[in-house]
C-alpha cells in the first residue's frame, strides 16, 4: 500500500484537534477549572511535575480576538520579508539532546500553545513568525501572563485560540512537528494532560499516540 503523506497529516492533525476538543471539555465540564495538555516527542520520565503554566485570573477576551483575523479564526501567512522583532538574547536550545515538546494551557474563555524558550533554536522561532500568524513572546505581550505564572528564563513562545479553533491550533502544531522539526509524519508521541492543583482530576500520563 503506498504511503499518502498528506493523509497521513490530515489524520495526525485531526488527532492532535482532538485532543484539543477533549481538554476544552474536560476544562469545563470535569475539573471546573484550568487545565494543561503536553505532547512530548519522547516518553516522559519519572514523576510528571507540572510545568511553568500556573492558574490564570479571567482575562479580557478582547485582548484573545486581537490576535485573529475578521473571521475570528487564526490564520497562515507566508512572508519571507516579515519584521520579526528582537528575539531573546538567550536561553533557546542548546543541542539535540534535550527534549522537544507543545504544551497547552485551557482557561475559562481561551486556551493557548506554549512553546518554551528551550524548545526552539532561534532560527527556528524566525520561522514560525514567519509562517504563522499570531505567535509571540510574553515579554513582548505580558498582558496574556497567566496569574501566578513563573516564566523567568522560559519566556514563552505563545500563541491565544478561542475555543472553536481547536482545528487551527492543531494545524499550528502539525507545521511545528513536521515542518520546523522535522518529525516523520507517523512518530510517535507522548501525551500528559492534567487539572492544575492538587487533588484535581489528572488523565493521560505519558500515553504514546502516533
Amino acid at each position: 500500500m503506498t504511503f499518502d503523506y498528506g493523509q497521513e497529516l490530515a489524520r495526525r492533525t485531526a488527532q492532535f484537534a482532538g485532543y484539543s476538543k477533549k481538554m476544552h471539555h474536560r476544562t469545563h465540564e470535569v475539573a471546573h477549572g484550568p487545565c494543561f495538555i503536553i505532547f512530548d516527542d519522547r516518553p516522559p520520565s519519572g514523576e510528571f511535575d507540572e510545568p511553568g503554566l500556573t492558574e490564570s485570573a479571567k482575562p479580557a477576551l478582547e485582548l484573545v480576538m486581537a490576535g485573529f483575523d475578521d473571521a475570528g479564526i487564526a490564520s497562515v501567512t507566508v512572508d519571507d520579508d516579515a519584521e520579526i522583532g528582537e528575539l531573546p538574547d538567550e536561553g533557546w536550545r542548546q543541542d539535540d539532546s534535550q527534549i522537544r515538546y507543545i504544551q497547552f494551557s485551557f482557561e475559562e474563555h481561551w486556551f493557548c500553545m506554549d512553546l518554551p524558550l528551550p524548545t526552539l533554536y532561534p532560527a527556528e522561532a524566525e520561522q514560525i513568525l514567519r509562517r504563522r500568524r499570531g505567535f509571540f513572546y510574553l515579554r513582548d505581550r505580558p498582558e496574556f501572563t497567566l496569574n501566578g505564572e513563573d516564566v523567568d528564563g522560559i519566556d514563552p513562545f505563545r500563541k491565544i485560540y478561542i475555543y472553536g479553533d481547536e482545528e487551527s491550533a492543531a494545524e499550528d502544531m502539525a507545521f511545528i512537528f513536521f515542518q520546523v522539526w522535522r518529525f516523520p509524519v507517523d512518530w510517535r508521541f507522548y501525551v500528559t494532560a492534567s487539572a492544575f492543583g492538587p487533588g484535581k482530576p489528572r488523565w493521560e500520563r505519558g500515553k504514546p499516540i502516533e
